[in-house]
């Protein structure tokens, strides 16, 4: 009786548990959800680690990062891969965008009062700032930023939250956690699936009309792909003069800071970097231009949220998006 025992005992199969990890980094809350058989005991040293690197580089709200570095107009400093990734997929959005994503406006956010000294200005020259953005007066050579004018200030905050997200996920995968969902302040990669439960992972996107509540406006179901959401609902000040909000996403073609008619913006796609990259860009763009560039663009689906011109608000989605929507 003990040996049938003992091998029925062997015989039983263990069942993957999802384990979570969460904190604070890079501004906002994160949280990872993984299944696995046990957990990841240094997960924490792990993650820790990689927002240590990312900021390192990236961060302009670290005065000794390489960002700020180069933003203080020190020449030859010598970038590292992260800073390489985001650079490289910067210039790829900035050309498929026609320059609607630019990460050259950093000069344009922390005029607004929007950037890392939180100071806005009594006045802003946007004609002068303007001078000193554009993308395409920056370029990177043997791992050094080079830039045509010192006053050139670059902010990759708009992508460097979806890069992390990526490079978590590659970690988790190099630890053979392949089922995993992360979250960094609403941008995501979902990979693999929930095997607790055998399904997909399943997420929801913010009603950017009722943020505050916690009605999603959507929620959809992810396996291996990435999800990020823009909107100017959350970060935003008041302008004294006009008494209009001044918003973070910025027109980099024209400098203005005041909203548009797009209200919120979701992206999909097979990497959070991309995804993050697009969100921010179709909050900029004029919705018929984004319609246009997503009818060309391959491996991603969107949802934008909007005001019609007689001030409904509609949602438009491509037919990928529709699919992964939960009834």
């Amino acid at each position: 009786i003990f040996l049938i025992l003992f091998f029925i005992g062997c015989n039983v199969e263990r069942k993957p548990i999802v384990y979570s990890h969460s904190g604070k980094a890079l501004g906002t809350s994160y949280k990872i959800l993984y299944s696995s058989l046990g957990p990841l005991e240094n997960i924490e040293e792990l993650t820790d680690s990689i927002f240590i690197e990312i900021n390192k580089s990236l961060s302009t709200y670290i005065k000794y990062s390489d960002i700020s570095k180069i933003n203080s107009g020190l020449d030859y400093i010598k970038v590292d891969y992260h800073f390489v990734n985001v650079f490289n997929k910067s210039k790829e959005v900035w050309s498929l965008t026609g320059g609607f994503f630019d990460p050259t406006i950093g000069l344009l956010v922390n005029a607004y009062g929007l950037g890392p000294e939180n100071n806005i200005k009594n006045s802003i020259n946007i004609d002068s700032l303007m001078k000193l953005t554009g993308f395409d007066k920056v370029s990177l050579k043997n791992n050094s930023v080079i830039k045509q004018n010192k006053g050139i200030y670059l902010d990759f905050n708009a992508i460097a939250k979806g890069y992390c997200v990526d490079v978590i996920s590659k970690m988790l995968k190099e630890n053979n956690i392949s089922n995993h969902l992360i979250d960094i302040g609403g941008e995501m990669v979902a990979s693999g699936k929930n095997e607790a439960k055998n399904l997909p992972w399943r997420v929801g996107i913010t009603d950017p009309l009722n943020f505050e509540s916690n009605n999603f406006i959507n929620k959809i179901q992810l396996k291996n792909l990435a999800l990020a959401s823009s909107g100017n609902y959350r970060k935003f000040l008041i302008d004294k003069k006009s008494g209009k909000k001044i918003v973070h996403t910025i027109n980099p073609i024209n400098g203005d800071a005041f909203p548009t008619n797009v209200l919120g913006t979701s992206v999909v796609a097979e990497d959070c970097i991309t995804a993050d990259a697009y969100a921010t860009s179709f909050m900029a763009m004029p919705l018929e231009k984004s319609k246009s560039l997503i009818s060309k663009l391959k491996n991603i689906e969107v949802m934008i949220v909007y005001y019609d011109e007689n001030n409904i608000v509609k949602v438009y989605r491509t037919e990928g998006f529709e699919k992964l929507i939960l009834n």
